[in-house]
């Protein structure tokens, strides 16, 4: 398995950085994760990175379900907002950094998953399908999974 370091690769945002980064508001319902990849497949699109559309797309579908199953699941969390989640991607060459952040205090857990189970093997496919993954630690505002996807060589 991957190793799963605190913050992600540094990726300082420079002058021309918005050329570079997309990010969305998503509500915490069912349909999130449909937009997610809604929203990943046209930015990537757009950026010309066809090769990785697809795989982020898997990536942060599974990130973003698992930031309404366990990042909003607090009876403690009242929503400031009707955008309690937020999908971030920042292009960086060849590879795209893809960033879920809730108000979840929770840090993801890393579970033998059951084979014969509907749910429980997202954190797998994630840590599959990227070079590298991890999260911020929690604080008041909440945490960030991320993810780096590259393109093939």
């Amino acid at each position: 398995m991957t190793t799963h370091p605190a913050i992600p690769l540094d990726y300082g945002l420079t002058e021309d950085s918005a050329s570079r980064f997309a990010a969305c508001g998503l509500s915490g319902d069912l349909h999130a994760a449909g937009s997610a990849r809604q929203f990943t497949r046209a930015t990537l699109s757009n950026w010309g990175m066809l090769a990785i559309v697809d795989t982020a797309s898997i990536v942060v579908s599974e990130m973003l379900t698992n930031a309404v199953r366990y990042g909003l699941d607090d009876p403690a969390y009242a929503p400031l907002s009707s955008r309690p989640v937020w999908l971030g991607l920042l292009r960086r060459d060849e590879s795209v950094l893809c960033t879920v952040a809730d108000p979840g205090m929770g840090v993801p857990v890393v579970k033998e998953p059951d084979w014969f189970a509907e749910t429980g093997r997202g954190l797998h496919i994630i840590d599959s399908l990227s070079e590298s993954w991890g999260w911020t630690p929690p604080d008041e505002a909440g945490k960030s999974v991320w993810a780096l996807i590259s393109a093939p060589m």
